[in-house]
């Protein structure tokens, strides 16, 4: 099935003198809508919980009604390939950052950055047949926002493929993911207030569910020779570091020069994504230059009051504080 593409009025631009003139054709995004009827397989399957909050439930855990049931089957039964990379993280922890980092390590640019990857599970944005995939170019990069049981091709330890996880502070995700669903069309249009939101969260009641299981799901099989666990917070702090060790899992140090590596920072850094035309998502209707936010480390506390941090703070020592996890929560 065909993403749906609504018929715009040409897109213009401002001249010097002030005159609106039409982009050349090749510059026209066309905009891409959500719809529950077109990407969201059978609609009478998906639930609406308070204030409109919608979504559907795979294998017990609340999902975005794009994850429809055929898709997941097919992401499922994919047969990977010992060239095949695939990451995967919980929303809004850096997974698009960490896309454009291995399309520009394994020179695997398409005409932009969402036609370099392929997101099986996705039934809106990334339509894929099971012919396209097996004829895709290599390495074929997959994307997935699914825990370690659920993932893409089957039990990652037991794939001849190569996995990445990205993790980051669960507080910013919670802050992050807010502002990304509020009010969109897959999420029901939700109109809940932050105290909601956060409760939300902390129940695992959002779309993709609890953020503890996921991450840990992935941290605790860290150790397997085909899965990298990387973080949000060490990507910020220094990427040059980070990114040469993501090269080198993948094979491809040998080709990281010094001058490739600075041009691959200046690519990946977060005003060129967000402004570039390639890693943007302009196209899309209620994204654009809204899906990057801040992508700021501790924005948490513009957002959590002390009483929030405080039941945070309680929840993470019970489900996470003995496990590992690198986030100073």
């Amino acid at each position: 099935m065909a993403p749906s593409l609504e018929a715009t009025s040409p897109i213009t631009t401002s001249t010097t003198s002030g005159n609106s003139q039409p982009l050349p054709e090749d510059k026209q995004f066309r905009v891409l809508e959500y719809s529950d009827e077109e990407h969201a397989g059978n609609p009478a399957d998906l639930i609406i919980g308070e204030h409109g909050y919608k979504f559907r439930i795979l294998d017990n855990r609340p999902m975005p009604p794009y994850v429809t049931p055929e898709r997941y089957k097919q992401s499922r039964r994919l047969k990977m390939r010992p060239t095949d990379i695939c990451y995967s993280s919980y929303p809004k922890s850096g997974s698009t950052w960490l896309s454009y980092i291995l399309v520009l390590l394994t020179d695997n640019k398409g005409s932009s950055l969402r036609d370099s990857y392929h997101w099986i599970e996705n039934n809106w944005l990334y339509p894929r047949s099971d012919e396209y995939l097996n004829d895709a170019r290599e390495p074929r990069i997959f994307a997935s926002h699914m825990p370690y049981h659920m993932a893409v091709g089957g039990d990652p330890a037991q794939s001849p493929g190569r996995y990445i996880y990205i993790a980051r502070n669960p507080m910013d995700v919670c802050v992050s993911y807010y502002y990304f669903e509020s009010r969109k069309s897959w999420a029901g249009n939700y109109t809940g207030d932050w105290d909601h939101w956060f409760h939300m969260f902390l129940d695992g009641k959002l779309q993709r569910g609890d953020w503890f299981e996921h991450v840990l799901s992935w941290w605790q099989h860290r150790d397997c020779d085909n899965i990298l666990f990387l973080t949000y917070e060490d990507m910020k702090k220094q990427p040059d570091v980070e990114i040469r060790k993501i090269a080198e899992f993948l094979g491809v140090a040998g080709s990281l020069t010094a001058e490739r590596l600075q041009e691959i920072l200046r690519h990946v850094s977060f005003s060129n994504m967000k402004s570039n035309e390639f890693s943007g998502l302009g196209d899309v209707k209620e994204l654009g230059s809204a899906f990057f936010r801040k992508g700021q480390v501790g924005s948490w506390k513009e957002q959590f009051s002390v009483k929030q941090y405080e039941e945070f703070k309680r929840v993470w020592d019970e489900r996470a504080g003995s496990s590992g996890l690198p986030f100073a929560c």
